[in-house]
């Protein structure tokens, strides 16, 4: 009788590099604006769609509303790079959606800015922030409300979300980071977070500590 062969060991996943990550966060961000619907409700699961004229638009469809990405700003470069990356991914993956640009602080174009741009159109808006705060709810909505001729909504932030956990393993990997082997302990984790006198952003950042635990092994 022949002897079945030996099961090899599962091979680890290879880890995502920083640029298919930043593509699974637009994607997710993008399906995440899919399911909002004209008065900011989330829209049901299921849902008739118009069928596109012969042309290939759709004049029923309303026009979509522009979307302003939130950033916070920063004197380092490498930030507003950064940003402006994703929002060419954001733009890659919905080439007919208006996307723009506000900061909150330090770099242009502010936000005030953008939104009147918009005039009396209508805008969501996405803070690029990791977790609830003061920016998120007082300079946003002060900003909104700068633009009373604007319609806007204001989505989530960011984080605490599974896919920034993904960001932050695929970082202490790369800086040398390994897991617990043979009976050895691991190197210990240290989350930092830029701070808020917020309650909510303080429970924000112990979440994403504890999600990044449990991606780590803990």
């Amino acid at each position: 009788m022949t002897e079945p062969a030996p099961e090899r060991p599962q091979e680890p996943l290879p880890l995502d590099s920083t640029a298919q990550l930043l593509s699974r966060i637009t994607a997710q961000l993008d399906n995440q604006l899919s399911l909002v619907s004209l008065n900011g409700t989330r829209r049901p699961m299921h849902r008739t769609r118009h069928q596109p004229a012969p042309g290939g638009s759709n004049p029923l469809a309303p026009a979509a509303p522009a979307l302003v990405a939130v950033a916070h700003g920063s004197r380092d470069p490498r930030a507003l790079h950064t940003v402006t990356r994703l929002l060419d991914r954001v733009r890659e993956l919905r080439p007919g959606l208006d996307v723009r640009l506000g900061h909150i602080e330090l770099n242009a174009p502010l936000l005030p800015e953008t939104l009147e741009a918009l005039g009396d159109g209508e805008a969501v808006l996405v803070p690029l922030l990791l977790g609830r705060g003061y920016h998120v709810k007082r300079d946003i909505p002060e900003a909104v409300a700068g633009a009373p001729a604007l319609r806007t909504r204001t989505a989530a932030p960011l984080g605490p979300h599974p896919l920034l956990v993904e960001a932050l393993h695929g970082r202490l990997t790369e800086a040398g980071w390994r897991p617990e082997d043979d009976g050895s302990r691991g190197s210990a984790v240290v989350l930092a977070a830029a701070g808020s006198r917020d309650p909510e952003s303080a429970a924000d950042t112990r979440r994403t500590a504890h999600l990044l635990s449990e991606r780590l092994g803990g």
